[in-house]
């Protein structure tokens, strides 16, 4: 059985020695280009070269992250990338756009793709695609639960790498709009501002409900430590840690702790985790879940959405006069460490502690202490957010550079010859030979013993001798600063080996270009709807496409389409586990059907067998991606109406959403059930007593709909409307309801046939909360 990588993540370089010298196996970081994480300091070019170079010293990958979507415009900057990265020996790159991955298949054969989270897979069918066009590894989504996990390991050759450790997204990756509908903060080009971690309230029927969760939206971070063993057994090839913001002291406690639990469960060993976990969860911690992975129900908390440290002590009472809080303890506080008073949000790092009226550098439990604090607070929980001591305890993990390269060493002496010595490290090795010939030894000569001694003396550099093997005639004198100095030559010579290895052989190959086909015939009009309500109130319009979703009553949908001679094309989920395709394949509808909107890689598999429809789930961005498929699609929601004009396609492919609510995350976690049990309470049905939404700080509402998986989709507060769509030559528009009624959907549907037919001026935006999105960007 191969053993399963650990992978760590790295923002900067300090944070990359963090992970490497706590044995990280492999390390997944960013460059100054198209990567998920935007905000962090992430690598230049310099930066990146040295990395690379120390990571291979250790026998360790690095994987970099080109997982944003890319404009048209920017092709000319990526490639220019990629050249680099590749000249560079990166070991693989982390991919979300299917046009780059196209990009990437063509230019360099050899260069190892791993899909990222952010494409969505989730399923056994999407794994198995992008086996067939040329993946290595599939991130899968973090969603998926061990039995998920397990069913997929089993039927792809393709290795699989999970998340186990850091901060969950509440909705799946590569799906969410939040940031990017509200702020311009696109989440799929590396720059979310994390909405979902701010307040919200929970409204139903437009009443807002007494507050319970604040931050109903911010799930707890992950920690699976307990269940490496099963992850292994799964067949899992890579265990992933999240954070490449987290300071490099987090990144040292969570990869020595998931190395130590690795290596224990190959050996057979039972460690006591409790340390490991008291370390990581001083460094950062949300509250820990087990999230998706085993079931867990209690995946958010939602009273805070920061790192919540330790409980350290409870507020007894306050000085006013002195500005001095103070404070039982419940563990030890030390000078330098920082803490937040629970009960008003606030903190400070501890400058001075007073016990018994004197000042002392630490305190213990129980003791009574007092800090200085400005602001009145006079009970609650005191949390350590910083403790100064594990801290320098994980500086001391990677600073003294303690991991080792296991080597082996051939040493060969034969009078009147030179003096052989060989470094080996698996398939490389190094061979030197002294200045000077050996010498039959007149006194006393030279033994085996005393060239193992010297040979041995390897503490200043990162290699341990395994195997020292010493082939030498009897009797034989040399100097012992020649066997020094053929040590120190060689082993320079195999740190440069090994620090500028070559896994790439191939020269770029020839970029395929495009060129666009505009359309001159009449654009269709899709219509989608989301209850036989609506669809009974579109059906009259003259429009021959109708969009339904599989759902309850799809059947009651088609027989309704067939009636009045409407086309009906079945839309799936950008949601659809293993599970979800088998029931759609299995379903009545699958045999009368002909065509499906398909939202997921895997569907977009399984479903070949019919005329397929690429939806906005499998984020089409640019010509490279549009290219991929041979079926009509819809481009993202994210892209302008600039860039739809001027895609390198046959245009009449192109489909275009001009009216609807975007759907702004998609989620397994419902905030309506946890506000009325405090836990994921799956189909408790409470969704059904009303129309819920969430507000935030600005006072816009963003409606709640469940789907008959209970998946929460949280729909955008204003509603995307682009009246100027005529201008885009394309081959169709979408007009998409969701939670409208009959009212609504009637008023919008005359609304377009007045643009269409007659050329008068829509009324829609004086009747409904409108956003032009991304169009006039």
């Amino acid at each position: 059985m191969k053993k399963i990588e650990l992978l760590a993540p790295a923002g900067d370089k300090e944070s990359l020695i963090a992970a490497v010298q706590n044995g990280a196996d492999a390390i997944y970081l960013g460059g100054t280009l198209f990567s998920a994480r935007a905000f962090a300091k992430n690598f230049d070019d310099e930066q990146l070269q040295w990395a690379i170079q120390y990571a291979h010293l250790y026998d360790v990958k690095i994987y970099v992250t080109v997982n944003t979507l890319f404009k048209d415009a920017e092709i000319d900057a990526l490639i220019s990338y990629l050249d680099k990265l590749y000249e560079f020996q990166v070991d693989a790159l982390i991919i979300q756009d299917v046009g780059l991955f196209d990009i990437v298949r063509t230019l360099y054969p050899d260069f190892e793709i791993h899909m990222s989270t952010q494409s969505s897979i989730m399923n056994h069918y999407g794994v198995n695609y992008f086996e067939k066009c040329g993946a290595s590894r599939v991130v899968l989504a973090r969603e998926n639960t061990l039995e998920d996990i397990q069913s997929i390991c089993q039927n792809t050759s393709i290795e699989i790498e999970v998340f186990v450790h850091g901060a969950m997204c509440v909705c799946y990756s590569g799906q969410c709009l939040m940031s990017s509908m509200i702020g311009k903060r696109s989440g799929n080009r590396g720059q979310c501002a994390q909405p979902c971690r701010l307040p919200y309230q929970l409204l139903k029927d437009d009443q807002v409900l007494p507050e319970k969760y604040p931050f109903i939206l911010s799930p707890k971070d992950m920690m699976t430590i307990e269940h490496v063993g099963a992850l292994i057994e799964a067949g899992v090839s890579s265990l992933k840690i999240e954070g490449r913001m987290k300071r490099p002291e987090y990144v040292a406690s969570v990869t020595r702790a998931y190395r130590q639990a690795i290596d224990a469960f190959y050996e057979h060993k039972k460690i006591d985790l409790q340390p490991l976990i008291h370390d990581m969860k001083a460094m950062f911690n949300r509250n820990y879940t087990l999230g998706y992975l085993k079931h867990d129900t209690h995946l958010v908390d939602g009273d805070y959405s920061g790192h919540r440290g330790s409980i350290i002590g409870e507020v007894l009472y306050y000085h006013k006069k002195q500005k001095r809080v103070g404070i039982r303890l419940k563990d030890t506080l030390m000078q330098g460490d920082s803490i937040v008073f629970e009960n008003i949000d606030k903190g400070r790092p501890v400058n001075k502690i007073y016990h018994q009226k004197k000042l002392v550098n630490k305190a213990y439990s129980n003791d009574v202490i007092e800090i200085e604090f400005d602001y009145y607070v006079d009970r609650g929980l005191v949390r350590k957010t910083l403790d100064t001591n594990v801290v320098e305890k994980m500086q001391q993990t990677y600073q003294k550079s303690p991991r080792k390269v296991s080597i082996s060493m051939e040493f060969e002496a034969r009078i009147y010859q030179k003096a052989r010595l060989i470094l080996k490290k698996e398939n490389l090795k190094v061979t030197v030979e002294s200045q000077q010939e050996v010498q039959l030894a007149h006194n006393t000569p030279l033994e085996k013993q005393r060239i193992n001694q010297q040979l041995s003396k390897l503490g200043s550099t990162p290699f341990i001798a395994e195997h020292i093997q010493i082939n030498i005639d009897e009797g034989i004198s040399m100097p012992i600063r020649d066997i020094n100095e053929m040590r120190r030559h060689a082993t320079d010579m195999l740190i440069e080996k090994l620090s500028h290895q070559k896994i790439h052989h191939h020269s770029r190959q020839k970029m395929s270009t495009y060129s666009q086909k505009s359309t001159s015939q009449a654009p269709q009009f899709y219509i989608l709807v989301h209850s036989i309500e609506q669809l009974k109130t579109v059906i009259q319009y003259p429009f021959d496409t109708i969009i339904y979703p599989y759902q309850e009553r799809i059947e009651k949908a088609y027989e309704i389409c067939q009636k009045h001679q409407k086309k009906m094309i079945m839309m799936t989920s950008p949601v659809m586990k293993d599970d979800d395709i088998e029931d759609v394949l299995s379903s009545q509808i699958y045999s009368q059907i002909d065509t499906i909107l398909v939202n997921d890689y895997g569907a977009y598999m399984a479903f070949q067998d019919k005329k397929l429809v690429v939806g906005q789930g499998l984020n089409i961005y640019n010509s490279y991606a549009a290219h991929h498929y041979h079926q009509p699609y819809l481009v993202s929601l994210e892209m302008s109406a600039t860039e739809i004009k001027h895609l390198q396609v046959d245009l009449t492919h192109c489909l275009v959403q001009i009216f609807g609510k975007t759907t702004n995350m998609i989620s397994e976690y419902c905030p309506i059930t946890q506000y009325y049990f405090g836990y994921q309470n799956k189909h408790c049905q409470m969704c059904k007593q009303g129309q819920f939404a969430l507000r935030d700080r600005k006072n816009e509402k963003f409606d709640i709909m469940v789907d008959n998986k209970c998946r929460m989709h949280l729909l955008n507060a204003h509603t995307l409307f682009y009246d100027q769509f005529k201008q885009l030559p394309v081959g169709g528009f979408l007009i998409a309801f969701t939670n409208e009624d009959q009212q609504q959907v009637q008023m919008v549907m005359d609304d377009f046939m007045q643009m269409i037919y007659n050329q008068q001026k829509s009324h829609i935006r004086q009747k409904i909360k409108v956003t032009s999105g991304y169009f006039k960007e």
